[in-house]
């Protein structure tokens, strides 16, 4: 048996390895380009999940504590802080709720009235550029900033009133 008598069996070769190489190439190159995509699908929606979940969590507490004089916002060393107040059914004691943006996260510190506490206290509960509340009447707003740019804001009527501000 003769092989191709005319000695360019090697082009046919090549092209085939060639063809195959850009194949693979482009299989490669198609797959980073996947993997950026859902990685910064799933940075977005993770940036975007930390700040709708920072607000509805503020809110969901505002709820839990609307009652008269039961939410003020008040400033300690110069950090807006909104303060939850209740009377404990079990304990009769009061305590309250201090929720404030400080040192790059939104925190939250419980304490019983008259004990002293510092800002730096706060859980950490979510990482934010910023996180701010602005009372107009009964009408508190809430204000989120994550470390994409993102922000949200979430407007909340008070049910039982207006809240006070001691600032």
């Amino acid at each position: 048996m003769e092989r191709h008598s005319n000695g360019l069996w090697w082009v046919g070769f090549i092209g085939t390895v060639v063809i195959l190489g850009m194949f693979a190439i482009s299989s490669l190159f198609l797959t980073n380009v996947g993997i950026q995509v859902y990685h910064n699908i799933v940075r977005s929606n993770n940036d975007n999940f930390e700040l709708r979940t920072s607000l509805n969590y503020v809110a969901t507490r505002i709820r839990q504590k609307d009652n008269i004089n039961g939410v003020s916002i008040t400033q300690k060393d110069g950090v807006d802080v909104l303060t939850l107040s209740y009377i404990s059914k079990s304990t009769g004691y009061l305590y309250h709720v201090y929720i404030y943006y400080y040192d790059g996260y939104l925190r939250e510190h419980l304490c019983l009235d008259g004990d002293p506490y510092e800002l730096s206290y706060g859980f950490e509960m979510v990482e934010a550029k910023d996180f701010s509340f602005r009372l107009d009447g009964n009408v508190l707003t809430l204000s989120a900033e994550n470390e994409a740019g993102d922000r949200e804001e979430l407007v909340m009527t008070m049910r039982s009133g207006e809240v006070s501000s001691a600032r």
